[in-house]
């Protein structure tokens, strides 16, 4: 098979093939030897951030002299984004000869009476094969719209870690900020540590709940332990102090406030690795972690492991005055419009906006409209799942005074957007798939 013809049917799969469940799923894997357990799995959960968190955790360990491996959903442009090694995507002929050999497993388990797996665990099967092959120290799983259920919970991780819990996918894991929570919390497993960046929301009390349930250690970060220090051209510095340790001076790429969240999950992450693992060599009692300290070494492994980040569509700038910003729900909503208000207050704006059928997007409409846009480009993004136009701008027409213009080809819209941004900002955000619609023209 081509490359094209494995995409195309693996793209086709949801049309014949519902979720195996982990059971069954790890039946398959029993086939294949079991390859998600030939390394060190970080298995990440969240509702935001978690994608992230994984790369910020990867990169630290990069950095650390280790061969990681990334896996995570969804991807914007090309399915090989969904499957990394040290940031680099696998290639087409790998991706090509990794799909016909988990397809070769997929007939045998048929014959066993195993159904057809679902497109992401498809993805994850080739993931935790490529992984075992490419000889891995680390792998970091982040899982897909759950947790519980999520192909991925096969995994044995030595760390777990739980991002921000919020309101999203409310039809299939709960309405509630604690149901979701619970399903979240199902990838803790017994005695093993996680890492909770904690909101002091609804979720708190579940993910505590579960950790003593399963003997887990929980390490919590949350915002009081940072301190956002300057804001320049280029970074983003800020210092992170906790139990262990105070971080001064550390930097991340010039994105969004956001990703201070992420990059702190992702640090605390690293020291109970340290602690626990011994990823560096280094003596002390990693057990308990009162006697194990972070060597110089690893810490500026740490700095140079966020500064070196970089994670498309994430309050991305993509041309001079142009932003591009993954925010899909409404915490994320939140988090995009909290960045503008302090990075970009004063600055003139407009917001080029496409979003989600199944999304809340009157909420995150609500809360968009409290910034103050000098127009708003509402565009439908390609896809199935895009909300109709007319309801859309209807929602934002409730909400804002603002100029509000409506194009139904993206490409159009875009342009339009692009051609008023000499004196103003143009942010683009609302949705994935516009984010990824828009890296595929070439932005």
């Amino acid at each position: 098979m081509t490359y094209q013809q494995c995409v195309d049917y693996l793209l086709s799969v949801p049309l014949f093939a519902k979720k195996l469940g982990t059971d069954n799923l790890n039946q398959i894997l029993e086939i294949m030897g079991h390859p998600e357990r030939s390394y060190r799995v970080i298995h990440v959960a969240g509702t935001n951030g978690k994608g992230s968190t994984c790369s910020f955790l990867a990169s630290i360990l990069e950095q650390s002299g280790k061969r990681v491996g990334l896996f995570t959903s969804p991807h914007l442009e090309r399915i090989n984004e969904r499957i990394r090694i040290n940031q680099n995507l696998i290639s087409d002929s790998e991706f090509t000869a990794l799909f016909e050999e988990v397809m070769e497993v997929v007939r045998r388990a048929k014959e066993k009476e195993l159904g057809h797996p679902s497109f992401f665990e498809f993805v994850f099967l080739m993931g935790a094969v490529y992984f075992q092959k490419q000889k891995v120290d680390y792998a970091v799983f982040e899982t897909g719209m759950g947790g519980r259920l999520d192909a991925t919970n096969v995994v044995q991780p030595v760390l777990t870690v739980i991002t921000s819990v919020g309101l999203d996918h409310t039809r299939f894991l709960g309405d509630t900020i604690e149901e979701i929570a619970s399903e979240k919390a199902g990838i803790i497993k017994q005695g093993i540590p996680v890492v909770f960046f904690d909101h002091q929301d609804g979720a708190t009390p579940v993910i505590s709940k579960y950790c003593k349930k399963m003997g887990a250690k929980l390490f919590v970060v949350e915002k009081s332990q940072c301190k956002l220090l300057k804001i320049t051209e280029k970074t983003i510095d800020f210092s992170f102090e906790n139990g262990y340790y105070r971080y001064d001076d550390l930097k991340i790429r010039k994105t969004a406030l956001y990703q201070i969240e992420n990059a702190m999950t992702a640090v605390k992450a690293f020291e109970i690795l340290n602690m626990t693992d011994s990823i560096c060599g280094s003596s002390g009692d990693k057990s308990s972690g009162t006697n194990y300290r972070l060597t110089d070494t690893e810490i500026e492994n740490i700095r140079a492991g966020l500064l070196n980040m970089v994670w498309p569509c994430r309050m991305e700038r993509v041309a001079r005055h142009i932003y591009i910003d993954g925010a899909h729900n409404e915490q994320a909503i939140e988090a995009f419009c909290k960045t503008l208000e302090t990075m970009f207050r004063n600055e003139r704006k407009i917001l080029l906006f496409a979003v989600s059928e199944d999304k809340d997007y009157r909420r995150m409409i609500r809360r968009l409209c409290e910034i103050s846009f000098e127009e708003i480009i509402i565009v439908r993004y390609r896809g199935d799942r895009a909300a109709q136009l007319e309801t859309v701008e209807a929602a934002f027409r409730h909400f804002s005074g603002s100029k509000i213009t409506t194009f139904d080809d993206i490409e159009a819209g875009f342009s339009y957007g692009k051609s008023h941004v000499e004196d103003s900002y143009l942010f683009c955000a609302g949705s994935l798939y516009l984010a990824g619609n828009l890296l595929s023209l070439g932005v």
